[in-house]
């Protein structure tokens, strides 16, 4: 008797086939296929007599159902999944919630309260929403729209706005855990520009807030999206038809994408459309209602050292044409309480006026010996602050507020950008414009965050100059690439149409002496006065549009980067070109009035 055995381990590209063979080689047989109950095994027997089938005869046939069998095996599917967990390589036993932002993974970051989604509010103002801030002084979160200012204290269903309005709600936006405050993630959701997904095993959140042009494909059937390319790598999860899925990249038959819940895996080319390119969508949300002047903006700032300074006015403005807003330095910040110092005037207001030109008080915060954060922190100080220049421009009719607050540091910037939401609501009611004063972007005052500050603000003003300052090796103040890096970094944020290009009417006379540079600070006039004195010419530079002089005087050198018509008009053209709101001049009265003819040709 003959008996053949076959053995097909599923799941394995290995078939061990026995055959054995018993003494007598020339009988007729029967053939019997079992399959066990897990259908792991399959077992092939050959063990009964039939007489005119050749020993030959039978092998063909075991041998044919044998490869019908490993094509099965080798072309079926894998249906096993791999755990998220093991995905991300979470703890399993984890209570926390995994956030997913534009790809970048957080782990154990949220909670879930009730049934809700919780995030922490530091994490939210770090990564996906500044505006909502927490008020160490009244202990509950503030967050700002276009009209009010809202309070959410811990664990209440009812919230407050800066009227005393009440707003029901059937769950708590915020909620205390473990000593943090965590504020729910779909009432943030729903006033940030973002789209989201939720997963589970692990429970998490995917954000996306970038809005950058991708390749993505859609799925054209449900389908499985696995770990590898290939039909035996273990399932991530499945799509359904029509689900749009991130183009990653191609690997022969397979594509890469990634999932709306955050996967990273793969699927059949053959069942995925062709890849096309997709921008999320705009999420309208609330910004402050602009107050925007419908001219071009040209601002002239006007220092004042005193009330009595406010008297210079009438020399300085007289040759000063086109300047259809000005900016006289009348408030600064004297104490941590919000108490400031105080230059305004009704009878400069009226002078402006009669000429047509509107006058925004300038804020700054130069005395150092203020603790700005304790000042910027308290709701208290905050609340002063806003309250004095309100009811100051309806004193003294100012049309608008200037902050020119250059001593913000990242450790209380939030606390500063909180003191723009609430002032801004405060000038949005009375009809004041707002504008605020930044350096040119860098990475070191990326805590300004001029991209929040123009949801509230009418008007964010760079300056453009500064390059070089007193204690920086000898340069020019504002060299034109400089100047046009400034603007376009800056429209790049906040969009053009509230940009407006601060530009220097000042110079600096820089000298070297043993290796020792100093510098003073001097208007147009000055500068060429000083040239002329030592007997020198400048030569036009192209690399920074500018005139430059640089010689000996005695053992020092000297070296001067000039302001003047020329140099005004090719930062002009910069402007001009950016289309954007205006340029501010600082200072007024050290330029020289024939530069005005030249702001007033391009700024228009």
């Amino acid at each position: 008797m003959i008996k053949f055995r076959a053995y097909l381990y599923y799941g394995k590209s290995v078939i061990k086939v026995c055959l054995y063979l018993q003494r007598y080689c020339i009988r007729w047989y029967n053939i019997i296929i079992v399959v066990n109950k897990k259908g792991r095994q399959m077992k092939i027997k050959v063990n009964k007599r039939i007489k005119g089938i050749t020993i030959a005869a039978a092998a063909l046939v075991l041998i044919i159902v044998v490869a019908v069998m490993f094509i099965i095996v080798r072309y079926t599917p894998a249906k096993e999944k791999m755990s998220g967990y093991t995905y991300y390589g979470i703890d399993r036993n984890t209570d926390k919630v995994f956030v997913i932002i534009d790809g970048e993974l957080y782990p154990d970051t949220g909670i879930i309260y009730e049934g809700r989604y919780y995030l922490p509010q530091e994490f939210i103002a770090d990564n996906i929403n500044v505006g909502f801030y927490y008020d160490t002084e009244s202990d509950a979160v503030l967050y700002s729209d276009s009209e009010y200012m809202y309070t959410y204290k811990k664990g209440e269903n009812v919230y407050t706005d800066d009227t005393g309005k009440t707003y029901n709600t059937d769950y708590s936006v915020v909620v205390e855990s473990e000593g943090k405050c965590y504020v729910n993630w779909e009432y943030v959701a729903e006033h940030t520009d973002c789209e989201y997904e939720y997963g589970n095993e692990p429970e998490r959140i995917n954000i996306t807030l970038e809005r950058e042009e991708k390749q993505y494909v859609t799925a054209q059937k449900k389908t499985a999206v696995r770990y590898r390319g290939g039909i035996k790598s273990p399932v991530l999860e499945y799509v359904q038809k029509g689900d749009r899925l991130v183009y990653e990249d191609d690997l022969d038959d397979w594509i890469k994408v990634t999932t709306a819940t955050g996967y990273t895996g793969y699927i059949k080319k053959s069942e995925a459309s062709d890849t096309f390119a997709y921008i999320r969508e705009e999420k309208n949300y609330e910004t402050h209602n602009y107050n925007m002047k419908d001219a071009k903006i040209t601002l002239a700032w006007f220092q004042v050292s005193g009330v009595a300074g406010n008297s210079g006015i009438d020399n300085n403005i007289a040759t000063a044409s086109g300047v259809n807003v000005l900016a006289p330095t009348w408030y600064s910040v004297t104490d941590s309480s919000g108490n400031m110092s105080c230059y305004a005037s009704a009878g400069l207001v009226n002078k402006m006026h009669q000429r047509g030109t509107d006058v925004w008080a300038l804020v700054s915060d130069f005395d150092t010996n203020v603790d700005f954060a304790a000042l910027y922190s308290s709701k208290k100080a905050r609340t002063k602050m806003v309250n004095t220049l309100i009811n100051d421009a309806e004193k003294y009719g100012f049309d608008g507020i200037n902050l020119d607050c250059e001593n913000i540091k990242s450790a209380y910037a939030k606390d500063y950008l909180q003191f723009v939401r609430e002032l801004s609501i405060a000038c949005e009611r009375k009809g004041l414009v707002l504008s605020t004063d930044n350096y040119k972007p860098e990475a070191y005052n990326r805590c300004y965050n001029l991209k929040e500050q123009s949801r509230f603000v009418d008007y964010v003003i760079v300056m453009a100059y500064d390059e070089h300052y007193a204690g920086t090796d000898a340069g020019s103040v504002a060299s034109l690439p400089f100047v046009k890096e400034a603007v376009e970094d800056t429209v790049q944020l906040v969009g053009k149409e509230h940009v407006i290009a601060g530009i220097p009417f000042y110079t600096r006379i820089w000298t070297t002496t043993d290796g020792n540079t100093t510098s003073r600070a001097v208007g147009m006039q000055a500068a060429v006065d000083q040239l002329n004195s030592d007997g020198q010419v400048a030569l036009w530079n192209d690399d920074c549009g500018q005139y430059v002089a640089s010689y000996t005087v005695g053992n020092a050198t000297r070296q001067i980067w000039f302001e003047e018509e020329k140099s005004i008009e090719a930062k002009m053209q910069v402007i001009q070109e950016n289309n954007v709101a205006g340029v501010a001049g600082w200072k007024l009265g050290l330029e020289k009035s024939s530069v005005w003819p030249v702001i007033s040709k391009y700024n228009k």
